[in-house]
């Protein structure tokens, strides 16, 4: 997408992750370090007792504005995603996924529709969804693309940090990313879809992930595209 509208990466966005996955640094830093926005920084929130805080702080000092911070496991997502509001610095802040994955694209793509649908809060409703065991890409919620909308996909809320400080994310481990855009509905601001590009939600055994969805529920609210084991190149745009 073309970031022509916007004023040349010249605002700053904080991404922000909570995480409780020992086996996701690799792939939190790859996300980040791929967008080709300019100014950003990134924030993340250990929230297991086991993670070895001083082993994510060394792969932090190799970049540029990455921040890690250790809170207590007893202390719910929501709860470790205000306090990552807290230390975010920029006006824009972009809530990431641990597991999934986000195009070079992504930020670019969230902050120039904001900005042309003038909206408050932005993410994917329609969205590409990789089933890694048997290869299978699948588009969820076909139709709900550059629109007003309800509901997003939780790990793909892109908002402001003051909206964020006005309403926050509910102290909770499950639902928490619902009851927040609930919240802001009711309160009136606009809620908009972006494209179903840049973005894939990575689906593994359903043992790995916090949200566990039937089979029959994924496959119903989706559509087959293909069976590949290049996922990206559909996803990314081109």
């Amino acid at each position: 997408m073309s970031n022509e509208d916007v004023d040349t990466h010249q605002e700053g966005i904080s991404v922000i992750i909570a995480t409780n996955r020992i086996n996701c640094l690799v792939n939190i830093f790859d996300n980040y370090l791929r967008q080709d926005w300019s100014i950003k920084e990134l924030i993340i929130i250990l929230n297991n007792d086991l993670m070895d805080l001083k082993e994510w702080e060394l792969e932090a000092e190799r970049y540029h504005q990455v921040t890690v911070f250790k809170l207590s496991e007893d202390m719910t997502l929501g709860k470790c995603l205000n306090y990552g509001v807290g230390k975010a610095k920029y006006k824009y802040i972009a809530k990431f996924d641990d597991d999934d994955y986000y195009g070079t694209k992504y930020l670019t793509e969230s902050i120039t529709v904001m900005k042309k649908l003038n909206a408050a809060v932005v993410g994917k409703r329609t969205c590409f969804m990789y089933l890694t065991n048997n290869k299978e890409i699948r588009v969820r919620f076909v139709g709900n693309e550059m629109r007003k909308v309800n509901i997003l996909q939780g790990a793909t809320i892109f908002t402001t940090k003051s909206l964020l400080q006005k309403i926050q994310f509910p102290d909770k481990n499950l639902g928490e990313c619902l009851e927040f855009l609930q919240n802001c509905k009711k309160q009136g601001y606009k809620i908009c879809s972006t494209s179903r590009y840049n973005y894939a939600i990575l689906r593994e055994d359903e043992k790995n992930h916090t949200w566990q969805p039937t089979d029959d529920y994924l496959f119903k609210t989706s559509k087959r595209v293909a069976f590949s084991e290049d996922y990206k190149n559909y996803v990314d745009e081109k």
